[in-house]
């Protein structure tokens, strides 16, 4: 999921800050093309228990990062993909073309205006086919739900009043969308303030209020989908307030822990939903570890607004000599709101993948993963999404200057 990200994001600034900041000019810019050539085998291609296939696909790919004054870093990684089936005859109801594109494109703003000002910007927006990158959503998908739209955005300012409070005023939002006329089509809006108060220079208790709005894109009842109508516009909102505490436990490791409850209205009846959320990242310059248990609202696949969401999942990745690797596991669960005591939707979703530096811009790599469902298995007339996929790569990048 996202913690892949976040680790990857914090990795690679340990080692590009320092070398920004010792630059004799104001601005710096470096930019990285890379291209990929990716082979592998997806056992349930549709993702309905129809059947497998090999697939090949071309992916290239740009780095650009933008360092200045103020400890400034604006980031953005792009890549785009053209893939093709050994058989794609096979599947003619997923896709009409013998190819199928993909693109991905992460952006970050991160300065600080002042000494008690600082901005940080995330984005992220990526329509996807490839089973991998579906895998790292961490989503609970429907039969045939086989390409995936997302985006994100976080944004919030900091501001520190006095040497120990701070304020923090953010937004963050997300839309998902499964093809036209999905009901799992739909998107969220939150908003939401921080008071931070630090009681040692190692720990901090916050007290935080959000509102979230859940939006759907509309989709009429499809009988071959056996799903039913949804409205579009404004569905639900959730009105949160948490408390929290985070603790330095060192330098390059963080616990972090939150909870509280939400109101959710837009139902026929309001519900109360309660929030939960521990974390634990640790972070150096070659390896990187991100624990997460958590209960939430979010979005989904299974249909649009406010569903609740428990996540426990672990990332891990490392470096070692020319050796480079990851590997995520997680468990997934939604519920509809307000019944978060109930056994919802389960899932459970593992990756694997090493890489191989052949020469300072040439690496080999090889990649697995599988997702599927705890619940709804082996129930007669009830397609199968679990998937298996395995995957070799080529990838050549430009090294920094």
């Amino acid at each position: 999921m996202a913690a892949r990200a976040s680790i990857a994001m914090l990795v690679a600034a340990a080692g590009t800050f320092g070398f920004a900041e010792g630059a004799n000019a104001k601005v710096y810019t470096e930019l990285r093309p890379r291209m990929s050539l990716l082979g592998g085998v997806d056992d349930n291609v549709t993702l309905d228990g129809s059947g497998g296939d090999y697939f090949g696909r071309a992916q290239p790919g740009l780095k650009l990062d933008i360092y200045g004054d103020h400890k400034m870093h604006v980031g953005l990684d792009c890549q785009a993909s053209l893939a093709r089936l050994g058989h794609p005859d096979r599947f003619r109801e997923v896709s009409s073309s013998d190819f199928a594109t993909g693109e991905q494109c992460a952006g970050s703003y991160k300065e600080y205006l002042s000494n008690r000002l600082q901005l940080r910007v995330e984005s992220r927006a990526g329509y996807m086919q490839d089973p991998l990158a579906i895998s790292g959503l961490g989503l609970l998908l429907r039969p045939g739900q086989t390409h995936v739209f997302q985006g994100k955005l976080a944004a919030d300012a900091e501001l520190n009043v006095s040497p120990r409070a701070m304020w923090t005023f953010g937004l963050e939002s997300q839309a998902l969308t499964f093809g036209a006329n999905d009901p799992g089509n739909g998107a969220y809006v939150g908003p939401h303030v921080t008071y931070a108060y630090r009681t040692t220079p190692y720990a901090r208790w916050e007290v935080t209020g959000r509102e979230q709005l859940f939006f759907s894109f509309g989709a009429d009842a499809n009988q071959r989908l056996a799903t039913k109508a949804v409205q579009g516009g404004l569905l639900t909102e959730a009105h949160s307030a948490m408390g929290g505490y985070v603790r330095r436990l060192s330098a390059v490791t963080t616990v972090t822990a939150r909870g509280g409850a939400s109101y959710v209205t837009g139902n026929t009846n309001g519900a109360v939903e309660p929030i939960a959320r521990f974390e634990l990242e640790s972070v150096l310059r070659d390896y990187g570890m991100h624990l997460i248990v958590m209960h939430d609202l979010a979005i989904g696949a299974t249909r649009a607004g406010a569903l609740g969401l428990d996540i426990a999942e672990a990332d891990l990745m490392g470096k070692l000599g020319k050796f480079e690797s990851h590997l995520r596991a997680g468990v997934y669960r939604n519920t509809g709101v307000g019944q978060f005591l109930q056994r919802g939707a389960m899932g459970y979703g593992t990756e694997f993948d090493v890489d191989y530096r052949l020469a300072k811009e040439w690496t080999v790599g090889l990649a697995a993963a599988r997702d599927a469902r705890l619940t709804d298995t082996g129930v007669v007339g009830v397609p199968q999404v679990d998937r298996d996929v395995v995957q070799l790569r080529v990838t050549w990048e430009r090294a920094r200057n």
